[in-house]
C-alpha cells in the first residue's frame, strides 16, 4: 500500500496513516462506514468521486440550458448553503456534534477555497474550455509542490515525471475531439494559475490542518463548516450587485431551476465528501490525481447536456 502514501513527510506528525506503525483512520462515508480496505476501498472512492463529479456538472449545465439563466452568484451561493445544509444534517445524524477544527481555521479555508473558485471563474471571460481545461488537468504539479512547501513531503524526479505524463496524456485526450484549440491571453493565463495555485493550497491546507492533526476532523465536519463560511461570502458578494432579485424573479417564471440546482448541489456535496475521504486516507496528491482523471468524463457530460 505505499504506493497510495507516495511522498515522504519529514515530519512524523504529517506522515500518512501506515498499517506497520499504527491502524489507518476508518473509512466511513455519509455515516455509514466502507467494510472495505487497499485496493477495493480505493476503487470504490475513486469511482464514487468520478461519478458524483459526472452527474453535478450535467446537472448543473442543465441550469445554464434554462432559457434567460445567467445567474452564477446565486448558483454559487446556492450550492454552498445546499452542501452546509448536508453536511450539519450528516453530523446530527452521526451524533457528532463536537467541533474539532477551529472558526479560525475554517475561515482561512473557505478564503482559499473562494479565491480558487473566484478566480477560476474570472479567467473564463479571457480563456475558452480547451485553455481551461489544459491548465486545470496540470494542478496535480502545483499541489505536489505546494506539498513540499506547505507539509514537507519530497518526491523524486521519477514521481514527478509519472505525474507530468499523467497530465500530458489527461489533457491531449480531453482536448482530442475539442471544437477549438486552446487560446491563451495574458490576463486570463494569470488569473487561471492563481486560481490553480489557490486550489492546491487548499487541498494541502485540509490535509495539514485537518486530517494529519494530532486529533483529526472528520471529513463531514470540514465540508459542513467550510461550506456555511463559503455561503456567507457568496450572500456577501450577492447582495450588492442586484442579482439576488432578478435570480429570484427569473426562478418564479422557471420553477425547474431551483430543483435542478439544488440537485446538481447534492451530487457536489457527495463529490466533494468523497474527495475529502480520499484526501484523509490517502493524501493530496493521490487525491489530486483521482481528481485530475474526472476531467474527461465531465466533459462528455457537459456535452450530452448541450
Amino acid at each position: 500500500n505505499t504506493w497510495y502514501g507516495a511522498g515522504r513527510p519529514s515530519s512524523r506528525r504529517l506522515a500518512l496513516p501506515s498499517t506497520h506503525m499504527r491502524r489507518p483512520p476508518e473509512a466511513k462515508c455519509f455515516g455509514f462506514a466502507l467494510p472495505l480496505s487497499g485496493r477495493p476501498l480505493f476503487l470504490v472512492l475513486t469511482v464514487s468521486a468520478i461519478g458524483s463529479a459526472v452527474l453535478y456538472a450535467a446537472l448543473q449545465e442543465g441550469v445554464f440550458q434554462v432559457p434567460g439563466f445567467k445567474f452564477s452568484g446565486w448558483m454559487t451561493f446556492v450550492t454552498a448553503a445546499t452542501m452546509a445544509v448536508c453536511g450539519h444534517l450528516e453530523l446530527l445524524v452521526t451524533g457528532s456534534r463536537q467541533r474539532v477544527g477551529t472558526l479560525d481555521q475554517y475561515l482561512r479555508l473557505s478564503l482559499l477555497t473562494l479565491a480558487g473558485m473566484y478566480l477560476t471563474n474570472a479567467s473564463l471571460k479571457y480563456l475558452n474550455y480547451s485553455t481551461r481545461v489544459l491548465f486545470k488537468s496540470s494542478k496535480l504539479l502545483p499541489t505536489m509542490l505546494l506539498g513540499t512547501l506547505m507539509q514537507g513531503r519530497r518526491y523524486s524526479f521519477l514521481e514527478y515525471l509519472a505525474a507530468g505524463g499523467l497530465v500530458g496524456g489527461i489533457t491531449l485526450f480531453t482536448l482530442g475531439d475539442a471544437d477549438t484549440l486552446p487560446s491563451f491571453h495574458l490576463a486570463g493565463v494569470g488569473l487561471i494559475l492563481l486560481g490553480i495555485a489557490a486550489d492546491a493550497a487548499t487541498s494541502n491546507f485540509e490535509e495539514k490542518a485537518f486530517f494529519r492533526a494530532v486529533t483529526p476532523a472528520s471529513h463531514v465536519e470540514v465540508v459542513a463548516y467550510s461550506s456555511m463560511f463559503g455561503s456567507a461570502w457568496g450572500l456577501l458578494l450577492l447582495l450588492p450587485t442586484g442579482e439576488l432579485g432578478a435570480a429570484l424573479r427569473h426562478g418564479a417564471k422557471q420553477p425547474q431551476v431551483l430543483p435542478l440546482l439544488v440537485g446538481s448541489s447534492i451530487c457536489g456535496y457527495a463529490s466533494v465528501s468523497v474527495v475529502l475521504l480520499l484526501i484523509k486516507l490517502y493524501g493530496a496528491t493521490v487525491t489530486e490525481l483521482v481528481k485530475s482523471m474526472r476531467k474527461a468524463p465531465r466533459r462528455e457530460s457537459v456535452s450530452v447536456a448541450e
